[in-house]
């Protein structure tokens, strides 16, 4: 495993540096920033804030518990690091689908380009319409994760700094599903994929939670999707020839 983990993180090292790939990632990164501020504005300025506003001092009366309460300084300090750490996952919440999404308009290029790169040997003949069967399943698998991730957040808001280890503990699993899905959706049937997926489970959940920390890191997360589509990519071409029988 550890071997594995080294030789696949080289290996997209390598690829990240090669201009065939760079490209890819210069059209990922437009395409997910310009996306993602546009939903984080959408959701924070018109969502999130609107909520953190209720907390207004002047909301209460003066008299009341309440007033007292929101009125003290430790609770705005309490408050100020709820709303630094759910706006740093929720970066992270819009991030995810987007680069589900993206990574589906470009695995089929970045599978070949790694592909041809590494000299790997892969002799599985592509479904006529790879394409449109990438996109389906990752829109479908973004939307799947992201009701998820509604669903738990309140524990988001509720555990700030614990809210981290809880997205990447969640989601490292769906987001592995959702990259190693769009490629292998492209060559075999949805049957033959979940015995795929429980021969290489572990190693997908890895890069998963490799794949998700990056999700939470500023900038970085914006090469998130091509990284993926890079690291899964070796994770397929390498497996053994038995893993897709």
């Amino acid at each position: 495993m550890l071997n594995f983990i080294k030789e696949t993180f080289n290996k997209t090292i390598v690829d990240l540096e090669n201009p065939r790939i760079l490209k890819t990632i210069i059209y990922s990164i437009l395409l997910t920033t310009i996306i993602a501020v546009l939903i984080f504005i959408l959701f924070y300025y018109f969502l999130f804030s609107s909520l953190f506003n209720l907390s207004d001092p002047s909301n209460f009366e003066e008299d009341g518990i309440i007033y007292y309460f929101v009125s003290l300084k430790i609770f705005s300090i309490l408050l100020g690091v709820i709303q630094f750490f759910t706006s740093w996952i929720l970066v992270s919440l819009i991030l995810v689908p987007i680069g589900s999404i993206i990574s589906g308009l470009f695995a089929e290029k970045i599978f070949f380009d790694v592909k041809d790169i590494h000299n790997y040997k892969w002799n599985k003949k592509l479904k006529k319409n790879s394409f449109y069967l990438s996109n389906k399943f990752a829109v479908i698998a973004a939307c799947k994760s992201f009701l998820i991730n509604i669903l738990i957040l309140p524990l988001y808001l509720l555990l700030p700094v614990a809210n981290i280890f809880i997205f990447i503990a969640i989601n490292g699993l769906l987001i592995g599903k959702e990259f190693c899905g769009s490629f292998l959706i492209q060559f075999f049937e949805k049957s033959q994929i979940k015995v795929i997926n429980i021969h290489l489970d572990n190693k997908i959940y890895i890069l998963g939670i490799f794949v998700v920390i990056l999700y939470t890191i500023p900038i970085i997360n914006l090469l998130a999707p091509t990284i993926a589509n890079l690291l899964f990519s070796h994770l397929i071409l390498q497996s053994n020839k038995s893993t897709f029988r």
